[in-house]
């Protein structure tokens, strides 16, 4: 699934992490025939330190509950935990998606550009993570050491969860006397309600949102629940090193949310037609996307995105906004900051938006604009050296 969920967390934090509860540990070799919704955390360089949660209302809770049991039983010299399995499924480690990226020199989604007075490194981000997924590498590290600005996307840490709670409802909630049943064909409806109830987010509140913000409520859900985390995703990496330095931003709070949840709604529909039938098949997807942003290999991130597209014209045109549109006004804001910027900045965007034809290295050079992509085995001096 696209990285664009990121408010969403919000929402779900307030409404339904509470719903965690404990029940008595269990062994390993108990797990198969534990009942209710269940989930095994393990550490990620110690296969004898686990948690395990089951019985639980839902599966966030029970991954929640797993993550909280196995950190309970981890020394502080030991890896940080990781979902491994949720109810029947096996949820790929950290280690098998590193082992997959070659140790050959590759591309990484890091480019320097140099300004008359400032130096401007563009670095792609995976919105959601895991901890076994660090450190990343090298050059990313010292891109930002070296740097006394940071550019985001939208700098949330500006608004408190209840602002952008407030804002998101404001935005996402369907016109007064409109209800969920009167946009969604009955048989989605249905499903819709089920695919929320697996993570405990179903109830009377959800009739009067709009389809847009309960997809992304589901697959935010989706993703928390095979271990993928927002305090581990690239831009909290890095704002919790801010330090000293000056967060910026390229957009607006109000414009992204715009954005995703005041598309038509035939739009909207088709867009949670597709969460729900991808939404099972996510960790293989999600294992090979991190593959191949980790690898720097664009032609197989591309595909990876493409295929979630489907045949839909609809999908395709919101994807064109999503992507196309924005990286225009993005490259106009990072042209800016490249030519007319003083210091050093470090520009955390989506990794989607570097890809193609559109994607903002290739608008920035049919403006003239070159800048270095950074391998895994550029020197760090090429990196220091203004």
């Amino acid at each position: 699934m696209k990285p664009r969920f990121r408010y969403v967390w919000t929402l779900l934090s307030l409404w339904m992490l509470a719903q965690a509860a404990y029940g008595q540990a269990a062994a390993p070799d108990q797990y198969p025939s534990l009942p209710g919704a269940k989930a095994l955390a393990i550490s990620s360089d110690n296969d004898s330190i686990i948690g395990i949660a089951y019985g639980q209302s839902n599966d966030v809770a029970a991954a929640t509950v797993a993550l909280q049991r196995c950190d309970a039983q981890r020394p502080v010299d030991a890896g940080l935990c990781e979902i491994h399995k949720l109810n029947s499924e096996t949820v790929t480690r950290g280690r098998d998606i590193l082992a997959q990226v070659p140790s050959s020199p590759h591309p990484l989604y890091l480019w320097k550009y140099q300004g008359p007075k400032s130096t401007v490194f563009l670095a792609g981000s995976i919105h959601l993570l895991k901890p076994s997924l660090y450190p990343l590498p090298i050059q990313y590290e010292q891109a930002y050491a070296d740097t006394d600005h940071l550019v985001l996307e939208v700098n949330t840490d500006a608004y408190s969860p209840q602002d952008i709670a407030q804002l998101t409802l404001q935005i996402a909630r369907l016109p007064a006397g409109q209800q969920l049943t009167d946009v969604l064909p009955e048989p989605m409806y249905q499903r819709l309600r089920s695919h929320l109830d697996r993570y405990g987010l179903g109830g009377a509140a959800i009739d009067g949102l709009k389809p847009s913000l309960l997809m992304n409520q589901l697959v935010v859900a989706r993703l928390l629940a095979l271990g993928y985390l927002p305090e581990h995703g690239v831009e909290e990496h890095y704002l919790v090193q801010v330090g000293s330095r000056e967060v910026m931003q390229l957009e607006t709070l109000e414009s992204q949310m715009k954005l995703l949840f005041e598309q038509p709604m035939p739009v909207q529909v088709q867009l949670l037609a597709n969460t729900l039938e991808l939404e099972m098949a996510i960790e293989p997807v999600l294992t090979g996307l991190l593959v191949a942003w980790l690898s720097g290999d664009d032609a197989a991130l591309e595909k990876l995105f493409e295929a979630q597209t489907g045949d839909s014209d609809l999908v395709r045109q919101f994807n064109e906004q999503l992507l196309d549109q924005r990286n225009v006004a993005m490259v106009e804001r990072i042209q800016q900051i490249i030519t007319k910027g003083e210091g050093s900045y470090f520009v955390l965007i989506g990794a989607a938006h570097y890809l193609g034809e559109n994607g903002i290295p290739a608008l920035l050079s049919a403006q003239g604009i070159h800048g270095q992509r950074i391998t895994s085995d550029t020197p760090l001096s090429i990196i220091n050296a203004d």
